[in-house]
């Protein structure tokens, strides 16, 4: 919109001065705008993009004196076309550059066309319009600025909260995993001792109380294995178990989202898995929360089978290319493939700009 509100200005300021000059400064403006839709909608921010948007004002500027430096007919209205790129500029310099630049070029700009618009070339305005015009470029940078830092904080104290929830959520499945496990190991105990407690109760005769040694035998060997175990059983859970727990989870959090959970048989999971699978899908559906959009629908879908679990999160939301993730954002790079590589899992996300996301994590008890 401001590319061809800047262009509709211009184009009638070929009649002064030397053309040329101005198809160069309009022709790196154009590049600027053009750059900064692609990044936006095909790729990914590049302060860069943002930059060239503040040295198209300061060429443009420079080749401006050049093409109307020697006008001297001008209409009593006159103002230069430069106006309408100022608060562009500005905004974008400040917003990606270091603090002191930032301050350096919010004051330049302002400045720069204050002298200008007072000139004779700029519209020959009087001190207080040319005042009032410059005042107006650091109020609408400043206002923007401040709009887009607290976004930036609101943003940030978001993902504080997501995280916050995911390690909740992680912990609270992984809990309630190893207490499913212990109920069953309770049960094991209760019934082997109350078996061999009716066994002996009735044991009247030499060959029921023989009968009732081998069962008090085989009981306490059992519980002594049981026993052992249950330093294992800390270290592994049923993968049954670790399921229900984290649909149990993604239902409390996340009640939008539709879950298919298929379990065609089971066995054991390592608990360090359990985490890492359970980690890696709460990130991936937060991604999906922040970043798909309000319309779009979720759905994880959950599947034990023969060769071991899958994990599907998708949703028809926004997309993205994951190549043009930002190193700084660690939610893909490290929540979700990192964490399910450590334990063997493998990682396939799917998704490309208005074509919607999908993470599939499989593991393998043979992985």
């Amino acid at each position: 919109m401001s590319v061809a509100q800047i262009f509709l200005v211009a184009i009638p300021h070929l009649k002064y001065g030397d053309p040329n000059y101005l198809y160069v400064g309009l022709g790196l403006i154009l590049a600027a705008q053009l750059a900064a839709v692609y990044t936006f909608w095909l790729g990914a921010a590049n302060p860069r993009v943002y930059i060239l948007h503040g040295a198209a004002y300061l060429v443009a500027f420079v080749l401006y004196l050049f093409s109307i430096g020697g006008q001297t007919e001008l209409p009593s209205d006159y103002r230069s076309w430069l106006w309408w790129w100022t608060g562009t500029a500005t905004i974008a310099m400040t917003m990606f550059l270091p603090k002191w630049w930032s301050i350096a070029y919010l004051v330049f700009v302002p400045i720069s066309y204050f002298f200008l618009r007072m000139d004779r070339i700029g519209g020959q305005a009087d001190f207080g319009s040319a005042l009032l015009d410059a005042t107006y470029i650091i109020l609408y940078a400043l206002a923007i600025q401040i709009l887009v830092g607290l976004l930036r904080t609101s943003a940030v104290q978001l993902d504080a909260t997501n995280d916050s929830v995911s390690t909740l959520a992680v912990t609270q499945a992984s809990t309630e995993a190893s207490e499913a496990e212990r109920q069953k190991l309770d049960e094991l105990v209760h019934d082997q001792v109350l078996t061999t407690i009716l066994v002996a109760a009735g044991a009247d005769t030499p060959e029921r109380r023989l009968m009732a040694g081998e069962v008090a035998t085989q009981a306490i060997e059992r519980l002594q294995q049981a026993a052992s175990e249950d330093v294992d059983e800390l270290q592994s859970v049923s993968a049954s178990s670790f399921v229900d727990s984290l649909v149990g989870s993604l239902g409390r959090g996340y009640p939008i989202a539709t879950l298919n959970v298929s379990k065609e048989l089971d066995f054991e999971i390592p608990i360090s898995v359990a985490m890492a699978l359970a980690d890696a899908t709460i990130q991936a559906m937060t991604n999906s929360m922040q970043h798909a959009g309000a319309k779009a629908t979720r759905m994880v879908r959950i599947k034990l089978y023969r060769q071991g679990l899958k994990i599907v999160v998708m949703d028809d939301g926004r997309g993205f290319w994951e190549s043009k993730v930002p190193k700084d954002r660690l939610g893909i790079r490290n929540s979700i493939r990192r964490r399910a590589a450590n334990v063997g899992a493998d990682v396939r996300i799917k998704s490309a700009p208005r074509k919607g996301t999908s993470v599939v994590l499989i593991w393998s008890p043979d992985a």
